[in-house]
């Protein structure tokens, strides 16, 4: 930009020098002798050189309808061109902004039906993502009634002081190759392990995810206890946690939870649906009021050329995708 700039300036100071010259040698050669018509030419080409030059970006060009008045220099008139040839950006934008508004202003009525869609959608949007939340709100209060890390800790101990912890005692080592814990502050040794205060999100989804926290659930039934329930004399526990664990009965909290887990994230992947509704109507939306209004291939009505232009000034959209989901939107104006 600095070079282009230095380039202009010493354009016009040549210019200038150049007019200054051709300015002297009409007062040599007299008021009353005749003026060269060629000579004339030129000079008043070099007089519009600098207008010339600033036409690509003010879309206005200075004309002198006379060399060397009275006055020493041209009195300048302006001429105005018209940007009624291009297509106008303003519709497309519309429909970035809200789809279905391009279409509208370009007298479609169909612009009306998307516009409804779309207020509708995002409708769609807030709800689902109000009901996800409570939703999880539910599930959060249900693990704090029936989850504790004290119970699991009961599990990797060895031998118990109370009644919870003697049921759980090596049980968790039984089933995991963990070392004995003695505190709290030990179970940072399990594995996906993290505390509420370190991260929310993920606490919750691990109790019920991961069976090695399946201890911390207040209904616990250890598989062996399960073989000797009446009616269940057949059944043998494995010793693979993967087998013995995914059974209902090992927590039927646990299980409840789940699918109040499931629920929620239901709620929140059907307004990512909507979102994505949302996204897919914008970008129909922009393209076919480009279509309409000349800038990709249609008429335009029948009139103008397929430029997307703004006050003269051509208009690039640029779509890049990045990945399988990411993109890159973007917009270039030549000047």
């Amino acid at each position: 930009m600095l070079r282009e700039t230095g380039i202009r300036n010493l354009r016009l100071t040549a210019v200038t020098m150049l007019m200054m010259l051709a300015a002297g040698a009409a007062l040599a050669a007299g008021a009353n002798a005749p003026v060269d018509e060629v000579a004339a030419g030129r000079a008043a080409w070099l007089l519009q050189r600098g207008s010339l030059q600033d036409l690509p970006l003010t879309g206005r060009l200075a004309q002198s309808d006379e060399f060397g008045s009275s006055g020493g220099g041209a009195t300048p008139a302006t001429t105005d061109f018209d940007d009624d040839g291009g297509g106008s950006a303003l519709p497309v934008l519309a429909s970035l902004v809200l789809p279905g508004a391009g279409e509208a202003m370009l007298g479609h009525k169909r612009g009306y039906v998307m516009m409804a869609l779309d207020i509708f959608a995002w409708t769609q949007v807030a709800k689902k993502h109000g009901d996800g939340n409570d939703l999880r709100d539910e599930y959060y209060a249900f693990a704090d009634e029936h989850y504790s890390d004290e119970l699991l800790l009961a599990a990797y101990v060895a031998g118990g002081s109370n009644v919870d912890s003697f049921y759980r005692a090596d049980i968790g080592t039984d089933y995991f190759d963990f070392e004995a814990m003695s505190t709290l502050d030990d179970l940072e040794n399990l594995p996906l392990y993290v505390t509420v205060e370190e991260d929310r999100r993920e606490y919750y989804e691990n109790l019920g995810k991961w069976d090695q926290f399946v201890f911390g659930w207040d209904d616990f039934m250890r598989p062996d206890d399960y073989a000797s329930l009446p009616g269940n004399e057949g059944y043998e526990p494995t010793g693979d946690p993967k087998i013995d664990f995914a059974n209902p009965w090992v927590s039927e909290n646990r299980e409840a939870y789940r699918l109040m887990r499931d629920a929620s994230n239901d709620a929140f992947k059907s307004r990512d649906r909507w979102l994505y509704v949302n996204i897919g109507l914008r970008i129909f939306s922009v393209l076919q009021t480009a279509w309409l209004d000349g800038l990709l291939g249609g008429d335009g009505g029948g009139e103008g050329d397929t430029k997307l232009s703004v006050n003269g000034h051509e208009v690039r959209l640029i779509a890049q995708p990045t990945g399988l989901r990411r993109a890159t939107v973007a917009a270039t104006v030549s000047f």
